[in-house]
């Protein structure tokens, strides 16, 4: 029987409680063979201590068995409890990847109220991962499918954005009245009004993609390292493709608003 202290004595009574209530409703295990067990491990580390052992003493051994909850079987934790227990307690190498993936995570579930902005700290993780194992020398192996979600989404999102910008801005300002009548179309006219659409929307991409084809040239070594691995492939010659596309659609919307 151990000779415990008031307070040492509540926090051990409070650490089986905890083991009580982790395991109830479980079949895989009875919670009075676990208590048992923790009573013996105690007893056994404490045995070279002075009586009465204070709540110091004990402590230090309860924090040794880790938390009441660890007793549970692994396959009937919450998921969100074995994430946590492996971002705090997994293998070092994998702590920062399940980081990542737990915030990437939370950017899901709170995406209608502005879960999104967690996609900026689940990104740097990942890229923090990314280029750790890189000074390593080490490859990303299955880890990859837990830190490159974020990277793909943020490489996605910016991609889509700098690709539908100037079509956006070409449909707003070509339904500008003062540019229907620089023109000479009639505001009126329903096939005035979708010749100047079409024709600014066309024009005004090509335009844009011009324009970001030589962002793309001029900083492809930057957006390889920030996107990285995924870009690893890509060479200023892929940038021609888009230029080529933004003149063709410069060469449509010239034809769209002035020979048709």
């Amino acid at each position: 029987m151990m000779d415990l202290t008031p307070d040492a004595k509540r926090r051990f009574d409070e650490y089986l409680q905890r083991v009580h209530t982790a395991l109830r409703g479980t079949r895989a295990i009875e919670s009075g063979e676990v208590e048992q067990n923790v009573r013996e491990h105690v007893e056994f580390a404490l045995a070279g201590a002075p009586a009465p052992v204070g709540a110091e003493h004990l402590g230090a051994v309860l924090e040794q068995l880790g938390p009441p909850e660890r007793w549970l079987p692994e396959e009937e934790r919450p998921l969100w409890r074995r994430v946590g227990d492996r971002i705090l307690h997994g293998p070092e190498d994998w702590r920062l990847a399940y980081l990542t993936f737990a915030v990437f995570s939370l950017t899901i579930v709170f995406f209608p109220v502005g879960g999104v902005l967690l996609l900026i700290p689940a990104f740097l993780l990942a890229r923090a991962h990314v280029e750790l194992l890189k000074a390593r020398g080490e490859e990303l192996g299955p880890r990859r499918w837990l830190v490159l979600p974020p990277i793909a989404s943020v490489m996605v999102l910016v991609t889509a954005s700098a690709l539908v910008t100037p079509i956006a801005l070409s449909l707003v300002l070509g339904g500008e009245r003062d540019t229907l009548a620089f023109f000479g179309f009639d505001p009126q006219d329903r096939y005035d009004r979708l010749r100047l659409h079409a024709g600014f929307a066309a024009t005004g991409t090509g335009i844009g993609w011009l324009v970001l084809s030589a962002i793309f040239a001029a900083m492809l070594p930057q957006m390889q390292k920030l996107f990285a691995p995924f870009l690893a492939s890509l060479r200023r010659t892929h940038a021609l493709t888009l230029a080529i596309a933004g003149a063709v659609l410069i060469g449509i919307g010239m034809v769209v608003l002035y020979v048709m």
